[in-house]
């Protein structure tokens, strides 16, 4: 792999400092950029590079082709993850059927530690058949950890809704899903909905409102209840949240709903949290290493990319497309490359690795639609 221009930008920025004015090196605050420099030194490096493009589809293609996942070593919770960003063209290797699609080997009865699918406990009126769902484990890493975390991720990999799913010989759909999820939405016990509405303004785009089972339920009431939670005590620095928050304001404004004390709230929050990720950066332009809280650095690649990649995915989709083309998303965007190329053959977490993958997958998508 080429280097990158941020693998530069450091040795560059100081060796630019004496020349900023003055006889000796200026003084420069080091956690966040406050002028331009930063970007102005990517954007003279990057002429001498491959483009941001073909840099982010270098490191989409080697996530895809060079870290492959194994049933027998991977449980739910990480494969899953990676379906997150490559859907269908996810392949692990099983015991049985040799190296195949993660979805087709999960949906055909495969065993996968921790996928496990279950019946719902009656037929649901909108379909007319008993639907399919999850088991929750909370807080796991082997199996679900949230409600409605395995339907979210098929919605994020664009699955569609006529997808048959195999439980016990009996073949269903991920409608039968998707549906039960949708009359689940009364009675979750963990009052938690960022999965929940990541699933069900995708699959469900014109149902702003339906009848689930204890009541009505509409997205404004789901994300009203997600507004209540401190992002600095969720988990992944709130980024799942906001990325509900995110889909679900998309959602309404696409239907044309009525505003809202809530939908305002919820368009501050994460206007908020976008102007954060901007001035937190760190000197080379990289996202900050402790979320939306504060400025921070971490030698710690695998911490720096668990926070970056989660924040960057945020910023690929809620930012405006004319935000998405500046220079500092653009170097945010190619310090994420930088890490990725640099963790190549090593280990990661599973959620880190690709959330910001997936980051720069929709970054990719909406900064090139048709890529």
């Amino acid at each position: 792999m080429q280097n990158s221009p941020g693998s530069y930008l450091r040795l560059m920025l100081l060796a630019a400092y004496p020349l900023l004015g003055g006889c000796g090196p200026a003084l420069v605050d080091m956690s966040h950029p406050s002028t331009d420099l930063v970007e102005q030194f990517a954007v003279s490096l990057d002429k001498q590079s491959p483009s941001l493009r073909e840099r982010i589809a270098e490191v989409l293609a080697d996530g895809r082709q060079n870290r492959i996942l194994s049933t027998e070593i991977n449980a739910a919770w990480q494969i899953m993850h990676g379906v997150i960003c490559y859907g269908r063209q996810l392949e692990v290797d099983t015991p049985d059927r040799g190296r195949v699609s993660a979805l087709d080997y999960a949906f055909s009865g495969g065993q996968i530690d921790g996928f496990e699918l279950m019946l719902g406990s009656k037929p649901l009126t909108s379909t007319g058949r008993v639907g399919l769902k999850a088991r929750l484990e909370p807080g796991s890493y082997t199996g679900q950890g949230h409600v409605d975390q395995w339907l979210a991720i098929f919605a994020m990999a664009d699955l569609p809704l006529d997808t048959p799913v195999t439980l016990g010989g009996q073949t269903m759909t991920l409608l039968d899903w998707a549906r039960q999820a949708q009359y689940d939405a009364s009675q979750n016990m963990l009052d938690e909905f960022s999965w929940t509405l990541i699933a069900l303004t995708h699959y469900f785009p014109d149902e702003p409102t339906w009848q689930a089972a204890d009541g009505i339920v509409s997205w404004e009431l789901l994300v009203e209840a997600e507004l209540t939670y401190d992002l600095d005590e969720s988990p992944c620095g709130g980024t799942h949240r906001l990325a509900g928050i995110t889909r679900a304001l998309r959602a309404k404004q696409r239907l044309g709903l009525a505003d809202s004390p809530v939908w305002q709230k919820a368009q501050g929050l994460v206007d908020q949290c976008l102007v954060r990720a901007k001035e937190q950066r760190s000197a080379d332009g990289g996202i900050s290493s402790q979320y939306f809280s504060r400025p921070g650095v971490t030698a710690d690649l695998s911490a720096e990319l668990a926070s970056s990649g989660h924040v960057f995915e945020f910023i690929a989709l809620a930012a405006s497309a004319e935000e998405l083309a500046t220079p500092w998303v653009e170097l945010a965007a190619l310090r994420l490359c930088e890490i990725l190329d640099r963790t190549q053959r090593l280990e990661l977490d599973c959620g880190g690795l690709y959330h910001a993958l997936n980051g720069l997958k929709i970054y990719q998508h909406r900064r090139w639609p048709g890529t």
